[in-house]
């Protein structure tokens, strides 16, 4: 999963650190933000002078070749520097938002590493989460976002989790996990004023701001179609059908000849087939409307119903796309000059059965959502034509322009979307007669009201143009009422409304490397009571066991108020590394007094870092029993996975297992036990039998579940104290603890990222 974000992800470096990223537009082509280039050069970050032939900037490509220094220079002829309006070369106020531009291609010397591939672009959707890599391109620093409104030129999106949005994110690529597609390019963020923080608690980014697909095509005309993710759906059929119409050779490499050109990729040439024809359009962003056009050109006169046939197929292929790039271009820059048309509006009366409607502030953008709907019924024209007729016609009361334009590219296109002409002219006198009633209408109600006086109205009264999106300046956004600006939530309460643990807390999310020596991680912080739940640090370079003690130690120092009980600190690790001995850690540098040993001095324990949707369920449905648990012991009997789960399935109301067996088989035991949606299990690492069990049992079933990180913690202190005692249990003694008083980890399939406490 991610993969293909990763093989094309691009650190952008200055001389000494990373400073921003972009992604793999192609072969030696690299996306990124024009001020992320300019901080990457030590100039000013509004800067739009284009940089000197000369200079270069080092880039890094960290997931292939994180040893390997580029270097890139800058395309002229797509640089697009920041600049504070859509037709002029305005400068931005530092920290402004919104501007626009702030583009830039880099050209490496060569083709990227072995093992880099470009990155599939889409336009974004609005019920996809996304997420976005730090300049390092490490995953553990990542944010996760939900677009809200696409406000051109950038989309807005709501941060939901992972760490907070800093300098760095800028030019990185904003990744649908679901689709597995580039939606967009981090450009800004728009933080809390610091007056709305509690005391001590780190700013948290409320929004981020990225520019959308279509607003990079629209803004880089010149800029090669990016690739797409496969299509799957149609292939065949469309195939099948090209078969039956481009009948010899030389009209598969004429339609291959000129799809190539129109998509600046490299023509098959005398091998072209149909097979290489296909491939080539389906591999690209808008590349099946594109060859369309081709073989209309290619095709006779007299058409037929293969022509219907073709477009319908191209429609299963490319669900989301009909108009070829130079189409929207066209229709994009008409658009610019349109200002009496409201983008929501104009969805609403569209799609007035539609469900429901991604918010939308701009006529390009709405345009781009009726592009992706098809004709209801016997209805003859589809809704992106209808969209554009409505704009012309709202256009026609200002002047000849831009309507003559909007009708004639209407027109145009019609003919290559199978509608016909006298459609698009009838529905245009529909709309025209429409209004003109209801104003009739609207004149004689006005007239009644005011006793016949032609020239009353109300006070006021005026008209009504487009839609205006109000912006701020970064440090200017409001609290959502009700929350704070970091996200806390109110305290959680229990079955039948008890209040759950507010025991102070320290949570380090850890990512172990292959060899299992070395590590980074981040550690958040709570203390408690109504104080923010906050990111604390992030390590994104590989460290040592004793520096996470360190780390964990400062923050314990600095960010916690362990009054009246010590912190518990949680380590939430992948299944793979559950038995990692991170009780038994310490640091002898963090302490005056000595070193310092976290599983004695504080409870410590391990969480898992994910849970499927099994899982879940599983711990749901054990946590409803957990006052009348009992507890399971898993043996040597027990070591055949299947055998553990067929106990742990025979048992459900089970809370708490106690694994006792070799610790070669450990691991295995382990993870069925979150499988099945055990949240408490107690193991010794190196000893077993029947004695260990029975005192871990007795451990157990002493006292109640919520205090057994106390009473586990305590068993390591007295193996520290008693020095002769070699073998006392608590020297080797792991808990895994996902109670109910913790919140179970989320459903998203995401291992970076910590929940509330």
């Amino acid at each position: 999963m991610d993969l293909p974000l990763y093989r094309s992800f691009v650190s952008v470096r200055d001389a000494e650190r990373a400073v921003g990223a972009g992604v793999l537009l192609g072969d030696d082509t690299v996306l990124t933000c024009a001020h992320v280039v300019n901080s990457a050069l030590g100039r000013d970050r509004y800067d739009q002078t284009l940089p000197a032939p000369g200079r270069t900037v080092r880039v890094r490509l960290p997931h292939v070749a994180p040893d390997r220094e580029l270097t890139a220079q800058v395309e002229p002829a797509l640089w697009s520097p920041p600049r504070a309006t859509a037709g002029g070369r305005a400068p931005v106020p530092p920290g402004a938002l919104i501007h626009h531009g702030d583009l830039a291609v880099l050209r490496l010397p060569g083709a990227a590493p072995p093992g880099a591939e470009p990155a599939p672009f889409l336009p974004h959707s609005y019920g996809n989460e996304v997420i976005a890599l730090w300049a390092s391109g490490h995953p553990l620093p990542t944010v996760r976002a939900v677009p809200r409104v696409s406000a051109p030129p950038w989309v807005a999106l709501d941060v939901v989790g992972g760490t907070e949005v800093k300098e760095g994110f800028s030019g990185g690529p904003l990744w649908d996990r679901e689709r597995q597609a580039v939606v967009g390019l981090v450009v800004a963020d728009l933080q809390a004023p610091p007056g709305a923080r509690p005391p001590g608690a780190q700013p948290a980014a409320a929004t981020l701001y990225a520019i959308s697909v279509p607003a990079i095509e629209a803004e880089l005309p010149d800029l090669p179609p990016p690739v797409v993710p496969t299509a799957r759906r149609g292939v065949q059929q469309l195939l099948a059908v090209l078969e039956t119409i481009l009948t010899g050779p030389d009209e598969i490499r004429g339609c291959a000849e000129l799809l190539a050109h129109r998509l600046r990729r490299p023509s098959p040439g005398p091998g072209a087939d149909l097979d290489r024809l296909v491939g080539l359009a389906v591999g690209v962003r808008r590349g099946v409307p594109e060859l369309l056009q081709a073989v209309w050109e290619q095709m006779p006169a007299d058409r037929g119903p293969q022509w219907e046939r073709l477009r319908r197929v191209a429609r299963a292929v490319s669900p989301g796309e009909c108009l070829t790039h130079g189409q929207r271009r066209g229709l994009t820059g008409l658009l610019a000059h349109c200002g009496r048309t409201d983008a929501r509006e104009l969805l609403t009366a569209v799609l007035p059965h539609a469900i429901e409607l991604p918010a939308v502030t701009g006529l390009a953008d709405a345009v781009g959502v009726l592009e992706g709907f098809d004709a209801q019924g016997a209805q003859p024209m589809p809704p992106l034509l209808q969209g554009v007729v409505r704009i012309g016609v709202d256009e026609s009361e200002a002047g000849p322009y831009p309507a003559e334009d909007l009708a004639a590219w209407t027109e145009r296109t019609a003919v290559r979307l199978g509608v016909d002409v006298a459609a698009v002219r009838q529905y245009a006198a529909d709309i025209r007669g429409y209004r003109a009633e209801r104003e009739r209408e609207a004149a004689a109600e006005r007239h009644r009201a005011y006793g016949g006086h032609r020239d009353a109205r109300p006070g006021g009264w005026a008209a009504v143009g487009g839609a205006a999106v109000g912006t701020a300046p970064v440090g200017t956004a409001a609290a959502a009422a009700g929350a704070s600006p970091n996200g806390a939530r109110p305290p959680r309460r229990g079955p039948g409304g008890t209040r759950l643990s507010r025991v102070p807390r320290v949570q380090v999310e850890l990512l172990p490397t292959a060899t299992g020596r070395h590590y980074t991680y981040q550690v958040w912080a709570w203390s408690g009571g109504d104080a923010p739940h906050h990111l604390v640090l992030a390590r994104d370079t590989e460290v040592t066991s004793e520096q996470v003690v360190d780390d964990i130690h400062r923050v314990l120092v600095d960010e916690i108020r362990e009054d009246p009980e010590p912190a518990l600190v949680e380590f939430f690790l992948p299944a793979a590394w559950l038995g990692l001995p991170v009780d038994r850690w310490e640091s002898f540098d963090s302490d005056e007094d000595g070193p310092f040993g976290l599983g004695f001095t504080r409870r410590v324990v391990i969480r898992t870092a994910r849970r499927s949707r099994e899982s879940y369920a599983g711990w749901k449905r054990r946590t409803a029993a957990l006052d009348a648990a009992r507890s399971l012991v898993l043996d040597h009997d027990c070591t055949d996975r299947k055998v553990a789960r067929a106990r742990l399935e025979m048992q459900p109301e089970v809370g708490t297992v106690i694994v006792c067996c070799e610790p070669r088989h450990h691991g295995a035991l382990l993870r069925q036990c979150v499988q099945a949606g055990v949240h408490t299990v107690l193991w010794h690492r190196e000893e077993h039998g029947e004695s260990i069990a029975a005192g871990l049992l007795e451990l157990v079933e002493g006292g109640h579940h919520t205090q057994l990180p106390e009473t586990v913690r305590l068993e390591r202190a007295k193996a520290v104290a008693e020095v002769a005692s070699a073998n006392h249990r608590g020297r080797q003694l792991s808990l895994m603890y996902d109670a109910p008083d913790h919140r179970p980890p989320q459903l998203a399939p995401d291992a970076w990222v910590l929940t509330q406490p």
